[in-house]
Formats: C-alpha cells, sequence, structure tokens
C-alpha cells in the first residue's frame, strides 16, 4: 500500500511538472486589453519585472545619447539559405526552420561570440530617437550558449524605394497565426552592409520588449533609417498590426509615467487617408 502511494504521489508530482511546464509554454500576451502591455507584469511570476524593471525597453534615445555611438561589435552575417517565416500571432518571425539551429551570423560582444536565432519585426518601431516613430523596426536577436542575450534593431521608414532585404520576406507572408512559409534565400550579408557593420547604433542594457521582459539585454540600436516603399509596409503591417510596446521610464528619469504613455502614442492612420 505504501509502494502505491508512493509511486501515486510521484506520477502526480510529474503531472504537476508537465502541467507547469505547459502553462509556461502557453503564456500569451497581447498589445490590447487585459493581455497589453500595462498588464504584462500579471501574465506569470517571471514577467513581474515588466512592471518593477529598472532598465526596461524600449526607450526613447535621445541627440545627447547620439554623441557617444557604440563601439561596433564585430559582426560576420551570410546569406540564409532555406529559412522559414512564422506568424507566432504578434509578429513575422525569421529563423532556420530548423530546431536549435541559429541563422548564419553573428557578433561579438565583450569577447563572447553570439548567434543570430532569429529575427522579427514590430510596426510602428518601439524605440524612438527624439521622440520620433519610424515606420517599422527590425529586432535581430542574438544569444550565447549561455543564454546571454543581445539584439541589433535596425529602422524602417517608407520611401519610394523598395528594400531588396525586406522584398522575400514579405513576398509571401504567413498570414494567420502559427502559419509558417518557406523563404529561398536572406540577404544577411547585404543587410549588413545596409547598417554600415553595426557603426553608427547606440548601445545601452535594457529588456525583451516583450514578456517576460527580462533585463540584461545588450541592445545595438541603428541610428539611421533603411527605407521600404509603401508595398512592403502595407503588406507587414496588414500581418502584424499595432505590436509594439510603449516607451519605458529610464532608472534616472523623473518624467511622470502618464505623460511617457501619452507621448508613445501614434498616427497609426498615417497611410489610410
Amino acid at each position: 500500500m505504501k509502494v502505491t502511494f508512493l509511486i501515486s504521489f510521484i506520477l502526480l508530482a510529474s503531472s504537476l511538472s508537465v502541467s507547469a511546464t505547459e502553462e509556461k509554454e502557453k503564456l500569451e500576451f497581447g498589445y490590447v486589453g487585459s493581455i497589453g502591455p500595462a498588464n504584462w507584469h500579471l501574465l506569470s511570476e517571471e514577467s513581474k519585472v515588466c512592471l518593477t524593471g529598472k532598465n526596461q525597453s524600449p526607450i526613447d534615445i535621445t541627440s545627447q545619447d547620439l554623441k557617444t555611438l557604440a563601439k561596433p561589435p564585430p559582426a560576420e552575417f551570410k546569406n540564409a539559405k532555406d529559412v522559414e517565416s512564422f506568424n507566432n500571432g504578434n509578429t513575422v518571425e525569421i529563423f532556420s526552420g530548423k530546431e536549435g539551429v541559429p541563422l548564419p551570423a553573428t557578433i561579438q560582444v565583450d569577447g563572447e561570440t553570439y548567434d543570430l536565432q532569429q529575427f522579427h519585426f514590430h510596426t510602428p518601431s518601439e524605440h524612438r530617437v527624439n521622440g520620433k516613430h519610424f515606420d517599422i523596426e527590425q529586432h535581430l536577436v542574438f544569444t550565447t550558449k549561455d543564454e546571454k542575450v543581445s539584439v541589433v534593431a535596425v529602422f524602417y521608414d517608407v520611401g519610394k524605394e523598395e528594400s531588396k532585404f525586406m522584398a522575400p520576406i514579405v513576398k509571401d507572408l504567413p498570414k494567420e497565426k502559427d502559419d509558417k512559409k518557406k523563404i529561398e534565400e536572406i540577404d544577411l550579408s547585404g543587410l549588413l552592409t545596409d547598417i554600415k557593420n553595426i557603426t553608427a547604433a547606440f548601445t545601452y542594457s535594457g529588456s525583451l520588449t516583450t514578456p517576460p521582459c527580462t533585463e540584461g539585454v545588450t541592445w545595438y540600436v541603428n541610428k539611421d533609417a533603411q527605407v521600404v516603399s509603401l508595398d512592403q509596409f502595407l503588406g507587414l503591417r496588414e500581418v502584424t498590426g499595432f505590436n509594439s510596446r510603449f516607451t519605458q521610464l529610464r532608472s534616472n528619469d523623473t518624467t511622470k509615467e502618464k505623460h511617457v504613455k501619452k507621448r508613445s502614442l501614434y498616427k497609426f492612420d498615417r497611410f489610410l487617408k
């Protein structure tokens, strides 16, 4: 009887453990309503830092910040072939299509190698420069083997020319949640050239801009926007919708939160008139 009880207890504990893991994996968030940014700290224990953190992202980057640009991290980007784009319900994410296999791009931060796990898009931009939003912000998410994170951010604004880099991505976007699409090749080396080898970027220590808002992320935010066509922008935005976290207070910022939130509003009907 004791043995039976012990086995039952172990199975119950195992079941609870699996349930907890599944629950963590099922954590869902969004950008409006009860699962929007104002309530992310309520989604899980780990997400409390979304409210209590002192170094949260995104931020408004000022002219004063841009006087001292980052020492560019050594980078090597190779073109990625046979990759996948994935609609996770909040953005379009580009990854190798193979579990545990990064995209062919690396950066060196403090002597450590960071591999490109995926990149995705926000419309409008999450970071701002002197209070200005951009039409798109791309996040290239790099990690080390011990899970340190660094993100390279690239801005895009609508112009007259198409973006060569964005062309294969927006050609056939996954429009429904959990949809995937194959992409023959992504011009990552061309992107690195476009952003001048990350030589004109502002760096700071911030956080993930999605739950659980983990801090300790090294950011490189490129100050110069790339150009996309109107059709490219509208095609991407049709899928992503509005998916940007509002600007966060810096730890030494005494500005009232309500003022920051008010300034973070974006005229999203800019191209619908």
